[in-house]
């Protein structure tokens, strides 16, 4: 047997494990990951549609929420993040918010006193005694 004829068997038995692997979470009757899948979108539907005012049947509801609730408890289910959460920012951390100038509160003082009078050049008085 050759290198390549070597190389195309492994491929080949690489190919069938993944293949396998890739089946094993969606076969296996009601519980499975496939299903679960399923269920949550149709959780999600029924969640909009009360959402919007629009009416949604009870029993579709505890039927969805019984099917999640028994393939949480058998473990089936994988993860509860969300798929479509927003993307970290460019560099993968969040830059910390400016730093914001705090200005102490203005004193309290005794009343100011009252401003004093204009300058004699800007009073008409001037003009009289003229």
């Amino acid at each position: 047997m050759g290198l390549l004829d070597k190389a195309r068997a492994a491929a080949t038995d690489l190919a069938a494990k993944a293949d396998t692997a890739r089946v094993k979470p969606g076969a296996g009757g009601s519980g499975s990951g496939g299903d679960a899948d399923r269920y949550f979108r149709d959780l999600g539907v029924l969640a909009y549609l009360e959402a919007n005012g629009r009416s949604t049947s009870l029993e579709d509801r505890e039927r969805v929420m019984d099917a999640l609730k028994g393939m949480e408890t058998q473990g089936t289910i994988g993860t509860f993040m969300l798929q479509t959460s927003v993307p970290p920012p460019p560099g993968g951390t969040v830059p910390p918010p400016p730093p914001q100038a705090q200005t102490p509160p203005p004193a309290q003082s005794a009343p100011s006193a009252p401003a004093p009078p204009p300058p004699s050049w800007m009073t008409k008085d001037d003009d009289k005694n003229n």
